[in-house]
């Protein structure tokens, strides 16, 4: 007799949906600044968000279920970018992945603390682990958020909108993907994969 498994799949990352709107925010500040750079960053922070939205709604009806991560960036990116325009202030703009990372990192830490780890929650599903080294690496992960809040805050203060767009897009993944090699040593040592019996 064989068994079904009728829960429900949980929702998955989808890079694509993430990045690609952050490479038309890219691509439509390059094209906009070259004739208006003032209203460059506001005007590509509209079509940000309304590329995200998309993204969120194309996920949406390929899965039939959507990230609650992605949910989130995008409510935050639709919120800053409205205030952004509303307010003719780019510095709301600016500050979005700030704010991000730092709710980020406190929702990751504080998973930690209220006995709900996210991290765990995440990728419980593919690996075993001993649960204080799951709170290890929602430790890591959390102060790993903060940090990319702090670098934000140093790029956008102190180069150009040029630069901190260019880094927005191609700055931040990079440094995701490298500081989730970095625990794989980790992982490796205290946990293993989980195999279907």
């Amino acid at each position: 007799m064989t068994e079904t498994n009728d829960t429900p799949a949980k929702p998955k990352p989808h890079w694509a949906y993430e990045f690609g709107p952050l490479l038309v925010f890219f691509i439509a500040f390059q094209i906009i600044r070259r004739s208006n750079p003032d209203d460059a960053m506001l005007q590509a922070a509209g079509i940000f968000a309304i590329t995200a939205i998309i993204a969120l709604l194309l996920s949406w009806l390929k899965h039939k279920t959507v990230s609650p991560l992605l949910i989130f960036a995008t409510v935050i990116i639709g919120a800053t970018a409205g205030l952004a325009i509303w307010t003719d202030n780019k510095l709301i703009f600016f500050i979005k992945p700030t704010i991000m990372n730092v709710l980020y990192g406190l929702g990751v830490i504080g998973g930690v603390i209220f006995k709900r780890n996210i991290i765990q929650l995440l990728l419980g599903n593919a690996f075993e682990m001993p649960e204080e080294k799951w709170n290890v690496i929602a430790i890591w992960w959390g102060l790993f958020f903060f940090a990319c809040a702090i670098i934000n805050e140093v790029v956008w203060r102190n180069f150009s909108e040029n630069f901190w767009v260019t880094f927005k897009t191609f700055g931040f993944m990079p440094l995701t993907f490298l500081f989730m090699i970095c625990q794989i040593p980790f992982i490796q040592k205290y946990g293993r994969l989980k195999t279907d019996n």
